[in-house]
């Protein structure tokens, strides 16, 4: 409606990505059209898989062609609003994220091909919290807590 379509946005996109040297990667807290950054030259793609989950996990074929050509997900698990990180677990966090796991391996996705190119993250950048920064800090203190436990688990 406002006359910037996808093939506009992403000449646009292209144009400002050869500025940036590599690696290139976007963060979106959001829920955009996945297909449309997927197909991107990025080498990062960072999201709030934590809110946005399930429709995220419906785009198995983007998520494919964009591990196989290198790129890595960041997995933004972990809430770091207030209310929502109060309620959570290390173990929950994980298996919310083994539950979109096993919605894409299914649908054609190398289950250690997408382990070997995930990282883990916050899910979002919040800074408004009732206790100011401490439930942030508790987000990152849980990302290093879940990685640890994920490289136990599927790096046997």
């Amino acid at each position: 409606m406002a006359g910037y379509g996808d093939l506009k946005a992403k000449g646009d996109l292209d144009q400002f990505f050869t500025q940036v040297d590599r690696p290139r990667g976007i963060h979106l807290c959001g829920n955009p059209d996945w297909d449309f950054l997927l197909i991107l030259d990025l080498d990062v793609l960072s999201l709030d898989v934590y809110a946005n989950a399930e429709i995220f996990s419906s785009y198995a074929a983007s998520v494919r062609r964009f591990l196989d050509r290198g790129g890595v997900i960041v997995w933004g698990i972990v809430p770091t609003g207030f209310e929502a990180f109060s309620k959570e677990e290390i173990s929950s966090l994980i298996q919310h994220l083994e539950n979109v796991w096993k919605i894409l391996c299914p649908k054609g996705i190398d289950r250690e091909q997408l382990i070997a190119r995930s990282m883990l993250s916050p899910a979002t950048c919040c800074l408004i919290n009732p206790d100011k920064e401490r439930t942030v800090e508790r987000a990152f203190a849980t990302v290093r807590h879940m990685a640890d436990a994920l490289q136990d688990k599927y790096q046997r």
